[in-house]
């Protein structure tokens, strides 16, 4: 913890709008650096980046406000306290922002985030929440169908992001044939659901195939 008010003064401005800035990105495309490293790195990156975007006026406020000792005499216009409402809410919203980009895989994100931001191949697929068929391998030979969707109800299917366990919910079963993985039609000619849901381990699954709709 920091001991004088200097100090705390440099840890803010060194890690707060960097830090601001990857939570409110991981809120989006999900925590994709989760080690004490990455963070750090991330956290005075970011920090940096928005020192120097916002040099000009960080200056003028410092001459203005500090080295002119009107701040410490209490001289502050109370529009000033939009600068720290900003100090937080612009680094939010560029998070916000970039990770929904990502989530989207719009091009322009890779600018921030380079060309393959997802940790792994399970998160490059499902981190844009998409909707299709699913139909799995099990190790045991096994194979399940399932709908990675939401459900009329609301209840959707779900899958876990680094750096977290993988496993799957899939919100409605398929009806497949256990020894080909064949799809099964109900009298209409649709596909067949089973009415439940299901939640698979990664560590179960042998293979897994997916189709978008």
């Amino acid at each position: 913890m920091p001991e004088t008010f200097q100090a705390l003064g440099v840890l803010i401005l060194g890690l707060l709008p960097g830090a601001l800035y990857v939570w409110s990105f991981e809120r989006q495309a999900g925590a994709w650096g989760v080690r004490l490293a990455d963070r750090v790195f991330r956290f005075v990156g970011v920090s940096a980046l928005f020192q120097v975007a916002l040099a000009p006026v960080t200056y003028r406020l410092w001459i203005g406000f500090v080295r002119s000792g009107r701040l410490a005499s209490g001289e502050v216009p109370l529009v000033l306290w939009l600068v720290p409402i900003a100090y937080v809410a612009f680094p939010l919203a560029v998070g916000s922002f970039v990770g929904w980009g990502t989530r989207r895989r719009r091009s322009w994100a890779r600018v921030f985030t380079g060309p393959n931001p997802a940790p792994r191949a399970w998160d490059h697929l499902f981190a844009t929440r998409p909707e299709g068929w699913i139909r799995l391998r099990l190790k045991s030979g096994t194979w399940l169908g399932g709908a990675f969707a939401r459900r009329p109800d609301g209840l959707r299917s779900y899958a876990a992001g680094y750096p977290e366990e993988q496993d799957l919910y899939l919100a409605e079963v398929i009806d497949v044939d256990p020894d080909t993985g064949e799809f099964r039609f109900a009298d209409d000619g649709r596909i067949a659901f089973l009415g439940r849901g299901i939640l698979i381990r990664w560590a179960e699954i042998e293979y897994l195939e997916f189709m978008e709709v």
